[in-house]
């Protein structure tokens, strides 16, 4: 919630939400647990141009089984660090 500026927005949002009932182990099925973030990726590319594949081999180990909850992938789930800053990307790359 802190992360919102419009905190009213967000709070009339959320009521509007939850009054339709959300059904999380059916959003669990469907939303996979790890997915490619931009900052795994640069992390990933980076070492691969420095000759060091493993984070690409760990990531794409996290991502073949998305929707798999496994030990010791966390951070394939979480949420970019906020040092990390605003990321652009373009279409095609």
């Amino acid at each position: 919630r802190d992360l919102f500026l419009d905190l009213a927005a967000f709070d009339a949002w959320v009521e509007r939400w939850r009054a339709l009932g959300p059904d999380a182990d059916r959003m669990d099925r469907v939303n996979p647990v790890y997915i490619p973030r931009n900052h795994l990726v640069e992390e990933a590319l980076a070492a691969a141009t420095a000759n060091d594949l493993d984070p690409l081999l760990r990531l794409l180990d996290a991502v073949t089984s998305p929707y798999e909850e496994r030990p010791g992938l966390g951070r394939y789930a979480a949420a970019a660090p906020r040092d990390f800053g605003a990321y652009r990307t373009f279409c095609g790359t």
